[in-house]
């Protein structure tokens, strides 16, 4: 009979752990918070970009700011050492040429390089739907210092939005497609309660009565003492969940 070493047996415990004590440490927020944009727009006074004013009026679309959330409340020193957050689009739509997608997500690939510390900043749009970051010299300014500057808030047509950043090598797919996925490989360790927030501005044809999310979330549990296994040793915690988008009434 093979002998067992003492690094597994290490690692059978933790495993063991994490499937007893740390099994409810992580959560999907039960509701998308969902904005129909163009009545955003039309009360900001901004005009709707031209681009997205012919997807509209001549292709019958229409646009949605969608907030998902999932939360980790990991205790006794756990901290998550990585997460996978991924979405399904559904609608009930015949043509598979006017599925909900996404034309926006944030973060997306371009931003992956602004997840360098943790903090409390801001996000919006501008009014081509760009999502925004204020920052100086490359380093993102705390909320609370956006909000009462104009000048700060300049390029922003929508928001600012409070968004909580989190230090991560982040990994991004999805735009135009309806499947899409993030994956956290983190940089701290974020004790306590935490959230992340994934933002998607989707394109809706109007004959869409129903829109829902199919989310999956796997997170990777660590402590300290746990470093010498290889993240992939170590079991996923696991949560899932049908997430419905609000459509318009005035449709």
């Amino acid at each position: 009979m093979p002998k067992v070493s003492g690094l597994e047996k290490e690692l059978t415990q933790v495993k063991g752990d994490i499937t007893q004590f740390f099994r409810n440490g992580i959560d999907i927020s039960s509701q998308a918070e969902t904005r129909p944009l163009l009545p955003l727009l039309k009360a900001a006074h901004v005009e709707l970009p031209p681009d997205l004013r012919v997807d509209h009026e001549e292709q019958k679309y229409d646009f949605y700011w969608v907030e998902v959330v999932f939360s980790c409340l990991l205790e006794n020193d756990v901290f998550p050492r990585s997460a996978v957050f991924a979405l399904t689009l559904v609608d009930d739509v015949k043509d598979p040429a006017r599925r909900t997608r996404p034309i926006r997500l944030f973060p997306d690939r371009k931003d992956i390089q602004i997840f360098a510390i943790d903090t409390e900043g801001a996000i919006g749009i501008d009014a081509s739907f760009n999502f925004v970051v204020p920052q100086v010299r490359s380093e993102i300014i705390p909320f609370q210092k956006i909000e009462g500057d104009a000048k700060l808030k300049s390029g922003i047509t929508l928001g600012p939005f409070k968004y909580s950043f989190r230090k991560a090598a982040i990994e991004v797919k999805g735009t135009s497609d309806q499947d899409i996925l993030w994956r956290y490989n983190l940089k701290s360790e974020l004790c306590g309660a935490n959230e992340f927030k994934s933002i998607l501005i989707l394109k809706v044809p109007q004959e869409a009565k129903s829109v829902k999310i199919k989310a999956n979330l796997g997170v990777v549990p660590c402590k300290k003492s746990w470093f010498s296994f290889n993240r992939t040793e170590l079991p996923q915690l696991t949560d899932q969940t049908t997430l419905f988008v609000e459509l318009s009434k005035k449709r």
